[in-house]
């Protein structure tokens, strides 16, 4: 695990995926921890998207072994494949929490899934840990921490008074063959993959906050700064992708747009994004 110097956090997740298999079949899960001072978050992490899947937000008192859990949510399509397993067992073996008590972590029984390779944690690479500093985003109503590997990246948008996650945007960040369309077809560019914003916290600014974090850290990196929208819109997408400003390439699908009724809003339980599917916002 690296961290680069920035106002936002910019890691590399260079370790490997917890594995897991459920009565829906395997699934690989990467895991991040970010804390400050009592208050822990761990996350989980498509593996190709960088999209969280899954989270766990608590605090410990007197006895470090037990964690109350403040907030926590998990994908209902990756239920059954053991999401909360994951996230438990890793809490367990990172920071040796093995006790919860609070709200109920959603598919957190251990007979719901086995977790591959299990003797073998002790050898993968370590998970990225961020610890941010106590009162640096007092003023501010999300922390954002950036996450990338294999030229992917995420901002990944924290309550700052909770640490609970309310919203991310993966993207690409260099697109093949630069810039899709347009007078300056072939430029350089990174490439939006999905926008998610949590329900409650919709209408306040967060995806737009997290886009221009992107071309902050880009810029920060040494990555394409601009970073265009992807061809694959849903209505509501190409709205905001017209407030934000950006390179808008042509939609594919022969003009139409996505429809927005879309996986992400049915698994969640709670419609919250911008976009209507990976690869589209």
């Amino acid at each position: 695990m690296t961290t680069e110097e920035s106002t936002t956090p910019v890691v590399v997740i260079d370790g490997e995926p917890w594995e897991v298999i459920g009565h829906a079949g395997r699934a690989k899960l990467l895991v991040v921890l970010v804390r400050r001072g009592r208050l822990s978050t761990i996350l989980g992490l498509d593996p190709d998207v960088l999209t969280v899947m899954g989270h766990i937000t608590w605090t410990t008192g007197s006895n470090d072994h037990v964690g109350e859990v403040k907030d926590t949510q998990v994908r209902k399509d990756k239920t059954a494949r053991g999401v909360g397993v994951v996230l438990c067992r890793a809490a367990r073996e990172l920071v040796g929490v093995d006790a919860w008590t609070g709200l109920a972590i959603p598919d957190s029984e251990d007979q719901v899934c086995s977790l591959q390779d299990a003797d073998a944690i002790s050898t993968r690479q370590p998970d990225p840990f961020v610890d941010l500093v106590d009162g640096s985003s007092a003023a501010a109503e999300e922390v954002h921490v950036v996450f990338h590997r294999e030229g992917s990246a995420v901002v990944v948008a924290l309550a700052a008074n909770t640490l609970a996650w309310i919203g991310h945007l993966a993207w690409r960040i260099t697109r093949p063959g630069g810039r899709f369309d347009g007078p300056e077809a072939g430029l350089a560019v990174g490439e939006i993959k999905r926008v998610d914003t949590r329900k409650e916290f919709r209408k306040r600014g967060v995806a737009d906050r997290m886009y221009r974090r992107v071309r902050e850290v880009a810029a920060g990196q040494g990555w394409p700064v601009e970073v265009d929208h992807n061809p694959d819109r849903t209505e509501s997408g190409d709205r905001w992708a017209m407030k934000v400003g950006g390179w808008r390439p042509a939609l594919s699908n022969g003009g139409r747009y996505t429809p927005d009724f879309n996986d992400f809003m049915r698994t969640w339980g709670c419609p919250g994004s911008v976009d209507g599917r990976i690869g589209s916002h």
